[in-house]
């Protein structure tokens, strides 16, 4: 261990020292279609999170740029976005641009098509970037099931209501999600504990699978969700939109909307204010309906930003408030009774559809406070600093009631909040000849109080700090990549000694490396590979830990383990990347070892309790290994017709015992095709989608431990029909979309309930979005 960690070391200075200083710089002028200059524009390079504006004449200047193929992207409220794909080598790049204004209205797709030769060189690892078409069609909708048009990512539902990406077969604690820079932290131990994003929140969306935890710390060990937000307008013309939504299944109305502007008086100032409704009615199944599956939202955010030449500061705030109700039929009252429902796979009354809200149900509140900044030293290097201020409370109530408890106020099952303060803070090096690196520190502090009632997950405090390097190599058509990372975690828990009352106090000390090792080859203009090695690590949650008792939101006991060990990854993965004029694709393999691999295994006698009898699950510890392959292709056909295919397949195996893992994705694939119509008056840029989802049967499973065995694969159909209708000197966004388009009576391996109740039957999608200003 001592000789890889000096290697690792090793590899990291070299990479980091070698080479002399130098700086390569992009430069050029921005016009309108007239050719006069556009001062005040947003230059930005996603990739490297760097930026500027134009001056009074259009003139703009970035330099200490590094080496390679970049994606460059023009903004200005008023013109189209567009992105272009520029090659920085030892030499100023000049790069002018037109922009057009939002009048002509240009597909956006069609500019953005510009910069995709750069997803070539976009990342070692496996990473994937939703479509802003995906995006606008997600609306309204779970993080999730917004993500589940990415290979390799599909959802874990609880309910019709409540959905959590899973990524190549992990997911929870193994999944980090980043919020405007922060990591997001909920209760989100649970398989009904959603991640607490605004469906409606203006975000580009980025997915990386495999370990990545040299970059991003404790915990992403299965993979990252990135959610950066929007830039913000610099124009002092006030802009923004309305949205609504409305869905058939469970009648729900959705909506959002949003304004914002840049500073007049601050040039290089912009600010936004939006806020969201989402209320839903009782889900239905081809057969019936799902008793207490309703919910509401509210949701908001706001933000602002000042960008000058060599420094910027974004502050971003966001509130997230939900109830939900939880399926009644899975809190029962006997063993007999829980053995007849699980036999009997659907509800012995009859629900009929309401908008109440009743136990079994959960509240959650999640505020989060963002501040990054960046400020680039007179020698071309970056610093840059992200600070985040959370809290989260979640309230579970039962189905059942203490008799001195009022009708109309019941005290919750157990109440919890989580406190969460994180900081990172990195240095951005200006290339040393063909080489630069980032060198960062991280620390978060967080603290989980119950409130009087109930006590599934103890008290306690965490304090993690972390310090890493990466660096960046790139010659020619060759990017290499290496990185080091050292963390540790102290963490205090208080959990009930015997469940009689007394707390004890236990302290948990954990010390670990993350490394990677990646090389990308572009071995053709429109191709490359890349290979990723990394190894990361995950401690025990104080779930895994301690719990024991009912977790109502998933309506099943949960018994902790506290000698469990923490979690060590060892993921090695090729992916095989095209980008054409016509065709684009991404296809991977991986083998990810998992030695101290943390999952819940069903006991299979249920626990009876005074609030009823539930399917008990206990958390084991094991060395496992998930293989698989993944990717997504697009091709187009015709200059209207475009079909694409995106496909997962997920093998996990115990490796001590011989035998597949529980609960590990079934394989499945999507097959659409879209085809866009022509312009018929006043309604543009209209398009018709169809999709079919085929989804196997889980036959890899141990057999005879779950409570029921996994259900018969599905095949889904959905059909989709969007356009823009010009109304005036404003474009109506229109999208109607009609998914499980037979009714098709299904259940997926991967649902909570699927002991008890179907998966949600045919559900009509109306989207309405009108752009202001």
């Amino acid at each position: 261990m001592k000789r890889l960690v000096a290697s690792a070391y090793t590899l990291v200075l070299v990479a980091l020292s070698a080479g002399g200083a130098y700086s390569q710089l992009l430069r050029g002028n921005v016009v309108d279609d007239e050719q006069q200059p556009l001062p005040s524009v947003t230059i930005y390079l996603p990739d490297l999170e760097r930026g500027t504006i134009t001056d009074e004449s259009g003139f703009y200047e970035l330099a200490g740029l590094p080496p390679g193929t970049h994606t460059v992207r023009f903004s200005f409220v008023g013109f189209v976005t567009t992105e272009h794909a520029v090659l920085i080598g030892s030499e100023s790049v000049e790069l002018n641009v037109t922009l057009v204004p939002t009048d002509f209205e240009l597909a956006e797709i069609l500019a953005v098509a510009e910069g995709r030769g750069a997803a070539l060189n976009r990342a070692a690892l496996s990473v994937s970037q939703l479509e802003p078409r995906d995006i606008s069609q997600g609306r309204g909708q779970s993080l999730a099931e917004t993500l589940s048009h990415l290979a390799g990512v599909v959802s874990m539902t609880t309910g019709p209501s409540i959905a959590k990406p899973v990524i190549r077969g992990l997911h929870s604690q193994r999944v980090l999600v980043l919020n405007a820079g922060v990591p997001q932290e909920g209760q989100q131990w649970g398989g009904e504990h959603a991640p607490e994003i605004d469906p409606f929140a203006p975000v580009r969306i980025e997915v990386v699978r495999g370990a990545a935890g040299v970059e991003y710390g404790v915990g992403a060990i299965g993979g990252v969700i990135r959610l950066e937000p929007e830039d913000l307008p610099v124009s002092p013309k006030v802009s923004g939109s309305v949205a609504l939504n409305g869905f058939s299944n469970n009648r729900q109305a959705a909506g959002s909307a949003l304004v914002e502007r840049g500073v007049r008086a601050v040039p290089g100032m912009g600010w936004r204010l939006q806020g969201s409704f989402r209320k839903a009615g009782a889900a239905r199944t081809p057969e019936f309906v799902v008793g207490n599956s309703a919910f509401t939202q509210l949701n908001g955010s706001a933000s602002v930003a000042y960008h000058r030449e060599r420094f910027a500061l974004h502050s971003y705030f966001s509130r997230f408030s939900s109830e939900l109700g939880l399926y009644k039929g899975a809190h029962i009252g006997n063993n007999d009774d829980l053995l007849r429902a699980i036999e009997r796979g659907r509800p012995n009354v009859r629900y009929e559809f309401v908008y109440d809200i009743e136990a079994p149900k959960q509240t959650v509140r999640h505020n989060l406070l963002s501040l990054t900044g960046y400020y680039d030293l007179s020698s071309g290097d970056r610093i840059e600093v992200k600070a985040g201020l959370q809290r989260n409370n979640r309230q579970e109530f039962d189905a059942h009631r203490r008799f001195s408890e009022p009708v109309d106020d019941p005290d919750p099952a157990f109440d919890l909040t989580l406190s969460t303060q994180t900081v990172d803070a990195k240095l951005r090096t200006l290339p040393r000849g063909s080489f630069f690196g980032v060198f960062g520190i991280s620390g978060m502090n967080q603290g989980n109080v119950n409130a009087k009632t109930g006590y599934l997950i103890p008290n306690f405090r965490a304090l993690t700090g972390g310090t890493y390097a990466r660096g960046t190599w790139v010659r020619g058509p060759w990017t290499l990549e290496t990185g080091l990372r050292l963390d540790h975690r102290w963490m205090k828990a208080y959990p009930q000694e015997g469940r009689n009352g007394d707390f004890a106090r236990r302290t948990h000390n954990y010390t670990s490396l993350s490394g990677v090792v990646g090389a990308i080859w572009q071995f053709a203009p429109s191709w490359s590979i890349a290979t990723n090695w990394g190894t990361a690590w995950r401690p025990p949650g104080v779930n895994e830990l301690y719990n024991f008792g009912v977790h109502h939101g998933t309506a099943q006991f949960e018994i902790g383990n506290s000698s469990l060990g923490g979690e060590r990854s060892y993921n090695v993965d090729l992916t095989l990347r095209h980008e054409g004029d016509r065709s684009r694709m991404e296809a991977s393999v991986f083998n990810n070892g998992m030695n101290g691999y943390i999952y819940l295994l069903p006991e299979g006698a249920p626990r009876v309790t005074i609030r009823g009898t539930f399917p008990s699950f206990r958390y084991a510890q094991t060395d496992a290994v998930l293989r698989g392959a993944d990717g997504q292709a697009e091709l187009d056909v015709l200059d209207r017709l475009q079909l694409h295919v995106h496909g997962s397949v997920v093998r996990g195996t115990d490796r001590r015992a011989g035998l597949p893992l529980i609960f590990m994705p079934a394989d499945r694939f999507s097959v659409g095709a879209g085809l866009s119509l022509p312009d018929l008056g006043l309604v543009q840029a209209s398009e018709i989608e169809l999709e079919s989802t085929v989804v196997r049967r889980q036959t890899r499973y141990p057999e005879g431990i779950d409570y029921a065995d996994p259900p018969d694969g599905y095949t889904l159909f959905s059909v989709g029909y969007q356009a823009e209708l010009l109304l005036g000197s404003s474009t109506l966004q229109l999208g109607l979309t009609v998914r499980n388009l037979l009714d098709t009576t299904y259940r997926d391996y991967l649902s909570r309930f699927r002991y008890f109740i179907d998966d949600p039957g045919r559900n009509v999608v109306l989207r309405l979005r009108l752009p202001i200003g």
